[in-house]
């Protein structure tokens, strides 16, 4: 009798711990699932932002002469004066000759103030200056469309997907883009070995890409990436 009388709370025990244990299953699936659906967007946001990066590096190399002007009319710089000549960064201007002509800055007089070969706080009409740069970067995106069929993009969108890849995309995105988030000059080369200004530029650009997935979710993400300019 004693012994029939420890089976219920054996068997109530031994179903607690298996609920238990099933509970506990159950959450780390759906955490991993989770995971799982996270680093899949992620990565989606991430090649998309690839994207924009192969699309501005195709711009710049082949206009990479136009970007470097924009650069050197966004820093009050002739970009038609060859820094090269520059034998005495103390003295700029003994380099303008015939064959090299100035101005090598362009600004006011008297506006700004020239510290060697840049142009300290240049700035026309509330970032004017810088509408060169502005009109280079405005290509660089890729955007979604508004038309009354709904949200379109022409290059990322692909609804019905081609068969070629309908079966390798589990869950394709219902809408990305792409855009340049930022162009920063973040130097201009100067050789200290021979004191002269190389007619190069380095410049960091921030792309950005925005992706809505199959499930509703908005995911972003940035890539930065350093490039040299070289006029010539």
């Amino acid at each position: 009798m004693h012994k029939k009388g420890m089976a219920i709370p054996l068997v109530l025990i031994f179903a607690t711990v298996l609920g238990l244990l099933a509970t506990y299953i159950i959450k780390n699936t759906q955490q991993y699932n989770r995971s799982n659906v996270t680093s899949y967007a992620q990565l989606q946001a991430h090649f998309v932002a690839r994207a924009g990066v192969e699309h501005a590096m195709l711009k710049i190399k082949f206009l990479h002469r136009e970007l470097y002007d924009a650069i050197c009319l966004a820093q009050g710089r002739n970009p038609l004066f060859d820094f090269t000549q520059i034998k005495n960064l103390d003295a700029p201007d003994e380099a303008i000759s015939k064959y090299n002509p100035g101005p090598i800055f362009l600004y006011r007089q008297g506006d700004f103030a020239n510290n060697r070969l840049l142009t300290q706080n240049f700035s026309v009409d509330s970032g004017r200056e810088k509408r060169w740069l502005n009109e280079f970067m405005a290509d660089i995106r890729s955007e979604v469309t508004r038309v009354p069929a709904g949200d379109t993009n022409a290059v990322l969108n692909m609804s019905p997907l081609p068969n070629q890849i309908s079966s390798l995309i589990k869950e394709p995105f219902n809408k990305a883009q792409y855009g340049i988030k930022a162009l920063n000059i973040a130097a201009q080369e100067i050789s200290e070995e021979t004191s002269k200004v190389h007619n190069t530029a380095i410049i960091e650009l921030t792309i950005n890409s925005v992706v809505e997935t199959a499930r509703g979710e908005t995911w972003d993400y940035d890539i930065k990436k350093t490039v040299k300019i070289n006029r010539d």
